[in-house]
């Protein structure tokens, strides 16, 4: 409802149709900004392009009059131009996922572009806001938006969408035309409960040793994911962590025919991870350095029971080769009649 809310406003207040969107990003599963699997309908007034190619700066300094906001989910850094994990995709043999070098300088570009074009600039914030920094991602990449999209993060998990802007983006009036507003309703709006929450979380947010608490977070967490992929690598295992502040994934570093069944091994382990190889998990400012000793431990236990079952081939088999062999093997006993 926030990102439904924020795009309302920026057509509203720009008087322009179109909303620009990068590829794969995630902005909600409404008909106004999901066109892919799971929607049949393409909108019209939505333009996708393609994020850290100029080409894409180019397109909206050419149609900044007709462009209301360029809207941007900075998580998008993990996984550049592809759809984010889902349902859909649960694994996935892709090792490039990771936070992108460079995509400050791009966003940085894409600020000015805007502002050159009277375009507003649009942070989806529901996912990264107040989690990897005190100020989220525009601390994070040091870039101002003109307006901000928050979640369930600022309400204390309780649901809440928040839209914070400037007022010449968040009007909802014409002073000119009485009958012409923008209508914006939320289902959890003004709830005393979600309102006595976010209090409460402001208030320890505001607090001076906050980001302190979130530096301390990061640093832990920079060591566990540095630890980890020594041990890994040391031992062989085809695993690796990526991390972009709390936000962290493992990528498998060589492809295989059944990294699905690392899952289960986890599972077998004490661990729950969803979207191994893809996906994006997060870790609080609850965590000490002895979790991150037995999450890892128990990490291993699974890696070593799933190298002793034989799911993971030897490093040194090609495994593309052998697969290509396989085929080529089938073809031809196909064509003899074998």
């Amino acid at each position: 409802e926030a990102v439904m809310a924020a795009v309302r406003c920026a057509r509203f207040n720009q008087r322009k149709p179109l909303v620009v969107t990068f590829g794969g990003a995630y902005h909600g599963w409404w008909d106004g900004m999901q066109p892919a699997a799971g929607n049949e309908r393409t909108p019209g007034d939505v333009l996708c392009l393609k994020d850290m190619n100029p080409l894409s700066l180019a397109v909206i300094k050419a149609r900044g009059s007709e462009i209301a906001a360029v809207l941007i989910n900075a998580l998008q850094c993990f996984h550049l131009n592809s759809s984010p994990p889902s349902d859909l995709v649960l694994q996935t043999n892709n090792r490039k996922v990771g936070a992108k070098d460079g995509y400050k300088e791009w966003l940085a570009k894409l600020r000015k572009t805007c502002t050159d074009a009277g375009v507003l600039l649009i942070f989806d914030e529901v996912y990264t806001g107040f989690r990897v920094a005190p100020k989220g991602a525009q601390e994070a990449y040091d870039v101002q938006a003109d307006m901000v999209v928050y979640g369930k993060t600022l309400g204390g998990g309780l649901p809440v969408g928040v839209l914070c802007g400037e007022k010449k983006a968040m009007t909802r009036a014409d002073p000119k035309k009485a009958a012409r507003v923008a209508y914006v309703i939320g289902t959890f709006a003004g709830h005393p409960a979600v309102m006595g929450s976010m209090n409460a979380f402001l208030k320890w947010h505001s607090r001076p040793e906050t980001p302190k608490e979130y530096d301390a977070m990061h640093a832990r967490i920079d060591a566990f994911v540095a630890k980890s992929n020594t041990a890994f690598k040391k031992a062989g295992f085809p695993l690796e962590f990526k991390n972009w502040f709390s936000v962290w994934s493992m990528v498998y570093t060589a492809p295989g025919r059944y990294h699905w069944m690392f899952q289960y091994y986890l599972r077998d382990a004490g661990v729950a991870l969803s979207w191994v190889g893809t996906g994006r998990c997060l870790f609080s400012l609850d965590w000490k350095e002895k979790d991150y000793d037995e999450l890892l431990s128990r990490i291993l236990v699974a890696c070593k029971e799933m190298q002793a079952g034989g799911w993971w081939e030897s490093p040194k088999l090609n495994i593309k080769k052998a697969i290509s062999t396989e085929f080529a093997v089938a073809i031809v006993k196909s064509f003899f009649g074998y």
